[in-house]
């Protein structure tokens, strides 16, 4: 009943699934649970709710097996903003697999700045203080291999990848500036150890080819199951820079490409306009057709936010033009808004400047006022924008951009 009710509603939607990859009949099961607050024994209750149809924690990890909780991390800011994954979230997801009987450890790899140092500030280590977790090998690297990856057949991931018998997600709900849409799919892109991301943003520069790689890492990481905070997400300029927006939902799921597609449901957000999705939907690798996908637990009609304030994109506008490729790869460029400092709000902390995969840096506080961003060698991968710790960059549209989207 509950995969009917869900065509239903989300009949708009069939027609952008049709143009995508419809090859999958692999069915996959996302289970929903609401909650409307941050309370730990809440959280708890909710995420066990959420767990039971998909046959609970046990489903997933064994007795003595070693899990990895791989949370969203994305650098030291604090829970309120929204950022990164809620303490509470973590807390309760880890108080799940120890009563398994598991072995915990927790880890990610901010682009900027320690694990360490976003632990503490987003409360999630104070969360965990209690328990029982160690610190998973985010430090070192261990080379991985697998043939049917399409940009990387061999990369270089974490080291905890290896030590981990399981892994489990823990995606926050966010827009996001370059990829559209952050959730399960793109959480192990933290796999990737702090420089070698910008590595790849500057090597790739496509996002396109970027989410390929992501998709890349989920093949050869294999996580079991994604539990996605979508309590307090995040709207607008994500995935760090936006604003919060209650949501009030748990969403869990085996299958993270249909946990993603049902998450951009609940957002008003077209998930054929989501590069993960798109690249996950032409490499089979998950369900990302509805018909694939069976929702349970909780009613969630009266979750869906119509207003979500979501990633302005011309990829609508440009499919309906008869336009070569590498015409509309130019306008792309074109179209997509510059990073700008906003000069009263810059502390000159110095983090956009460390985080830009460009060589030399194309954005500098410390260069005069209008000159701080280099355009022509800006990538538009939005890393400044992503790490600045004071909302300090905004974006300046194009001439493109206003004449297309009013």
């Amino acid at each position: 009943m509950a995969n009917i009710a869900a065509r239903k509603h989300f009949a708009a939607g069939e027609d952008c699934f049709s143009r995508m990859n419809k090859s999958s009949t692999t069915p996959a099961t996302v289970s929903i649970a609401r909650i409307g607050a941050y309370e730990e024994d809440a959280v708890l209750d909710a995420m066990r709710r959420c767990l039971k149809p998909l046959g609970g924690i046990e489903s997933f990890v064994r007795q003595g097996q070693n899990v990895l909780l791989k949370p969203n991390l994305i650098g030291a800011f604090p829970a309120e903003r929204a950022c990164t994954t809620h303490p509470s979230v973590v807390r309760a997801a880890a108080l799940l697999c120890l009563q398994a009987g598991a072995k915990v450890s927790i880890g990610d790899s901010p682009g900027i700045g320690s694990m360490e140092g976003a632990m503490a500030r987003c409360g999630v280590a104070g969360a965990l203080r209690d328990l029982d977790i160690a610190h998973a090998d985010f430090h070192q690297e261990a080379e991985f291999e697998n043939s049917a990856n399409v940009v990387g057949r061999k990369l270089m991931l974490a080291k905890a990848v290896a030590d981990a018998d399981v892994i489990i997600t823990l995606p926050k709900l966010k827009t996001h500036s370059q990829m559209v849409f952050t959730g399960a799919l793109k959480n192990q892109f933290g796999l990737v150890l702090g420089a070698k991301k910008a590595h790849y943003h500057y090597r790739l520069k496509s996002r396109e080819w970027l989410a390929q790689l992501i998709i890349d890492i989920n093949r050869t990481a294999k996580p079991a199951l994604a539990i996605m905070d979508g309590i307090v997400a995040m709207e607008g300029m994500g995935p760090a820079g936006g604003e919060p927006r209650a949501l009030g939902a748990i969403l869990a799921g085996a299958d993270l490409s249909a946990v993603d597609a049902i998450a951009c449901k609940l957002i008003n957000l077209d998930p054929a306009t989501v590069p993960l999705l798109q690249a996950a939907a032409q490499s089979g690798f998950g369900a990302t057709y509805l018909e694939h996908i069976n929702l349970v637990g909780d009613a969630w009609e009266e979750l869906v936010v119509c207003d979500f304030k979501k990633i302005p994109e011309l990829l609508n506008i440009l499919r309906l033009l008869p336009l070569p490729a590498f015409l509309i790869a130019h306008l792309r460029r074109i179209w997509a808004p510059r990073p700008r400092i906003i000069s009263e709000l810059c502390i000159k902390c110095m983090a956009c400047h460390r985080g830009c995969p460009v060589d030399p840096p194309a954005i500098d506080p410390k260069n005069p006022t209008g000159h701080f961003v280099n355009d022509d060698t800006c990538i538009r991968c939005y890393c400044c924008h992503e790490f600045c710790p004071e909302k300090a960059i905004t974006f300046k549209r194009s001439w493109l951009h206003r004449l297309l989207i009013t």
